[in-house]
């Protein structure tokens, strides 16, 4: 949420309830009620609805003028649903309606944001399936893989804007640059949502356990010596960097687990307002092997889900570093 500019909130076809609007006009409506001490301009709105019709794949006996012609019926006739949408819907906020047609609406939806300088991109949450990242991608799992800025996932619920706000960590390793900024970025970006909402900003951390070599036998050792050095060295890291930050030690949640079941344990337990989390954004085979845990967290928690890739972390790394 850090200097967001202009925010790009994507539109779903057919659908009434639009959380991704909504969370756009929310933190607009806070931007504007706590302006920055540059005096920045108003926030702007770009409201995207990626349509395409899979019948055009098979409409190879149609002229080029009459698919054009039909492409270009399709387009107005959403328009004008999205245009008498925001007009109800925007509370009477300036948002501004773009209908593409796309058949690779990630793409597109990206490359809208670098022309006109986003900061964020909001998208609603979808409901996955257990092949989703072997047959295909959805679109807000494309966003998160792809993305060069901050993207916001809202669910389909009733924001609050008051209590907590979840940062899940890694614990810091000076030379882990690409983690390093991550992290960084992730805290940042709460911190300028917490200064909007005055909510309290919460630490989790999972420490993966280490499993030793079955092999490894040395005099007086357990596994679970090891164990629990690692879990203090992990402790030890999560709170000193709480400190240099000014968060106490009660605000951070620090548990041994694997992140996709400690994080959202956790968040069941401090009904957060946002969860920010960062992903490595694997593709291609390793999401099949490995998986981002990103996505299997945003599937199993109630919250909306701030999500920082590495290419949006480099970016606002350059962009501060200027």
């Amino acid at each position: 949420m850090k200097k967001q500019g202009t925010v790009l909130a994507v539109i779903e076809p057919r659908q009434m309830r639009q959380p991704a609007l909504m969370r756009a006009l929310s933190l607009a409506m806070y931007a504007s009620a706590h302006p920055s001490k540059s005096g920045a301009r108003r926030q702007e709105i770009i409201a995207v609805m990626p349509v395409y019709d899979f019948s055009w794949d098979i409409s190879s006996v149609l002229s080029v003028e009459q698919g054009r012609r039909m492409q270009q019926e399709i387009v107005d006739k959403q328009r004008a649903w999205l245009t008498a949408y925001l007009q109800v819907n925007a509370a009477g906020y300036n948002v501004r309606p773009e209908v593409i047609w796309s058949k690779n609406p990630g793409d597109d939806i990206i490359a809208i944001a670098r022309r006109e300088h986003c900061g964020l991109i909001i998208k609603t949450a979808e409901i996955h399936g257990m092949l989703d990242s072997v047959l295909f991608t959805p679109l807000d799992w494309k966003l998160l893989r792809s993305s060069p800025f901050p993207v916001y996932i809202a669910k389909d619920q009733m924001w609050a804007p008051t209590g907590t706000i979840a940062v899940a960590i890694n614990a810091p390793d000076p030379k882990d640059k690409e983690g390093m900024m991550i992290t960084m970025r992730l805290l940042r970006e709460a911190q300028e949502l917490s200064r909007f909402t005055r909510c309290e900003i919460h630490l989790i951390n999972a420490i993966v356990p280490i499993v030793p070599p079955a092999t490894l036998d040395l005099p007086g050792f357990t596994p679970q010596i090891l164990s629990e050095e690692n879990l203090k060295e992990g402790c030890k890291q999560v709170l000193a960097f709480a400190a240099r930050h000014g968060i106490p030690p009660e605000r951070c949640h620090i548990r041994e687990g694997h992140p996709d079941e400690v994080i959202p344990s956790i968040c069941k337990e401090l009904k957060p307002t946002a969860l920010f989390i960062g992903t490595a954004a694997r593709r291609g085979l390793a999401v099949a092997l490995i998986g981002n845990i990103c996505e299997r967290v945003v599937d199993e928690i109630d919250c909306d889900i701030a999500v920082i890739t590495p290419l949006a972390a480099q970016g606002g790394a350059e962009g501060e570093s200027k």
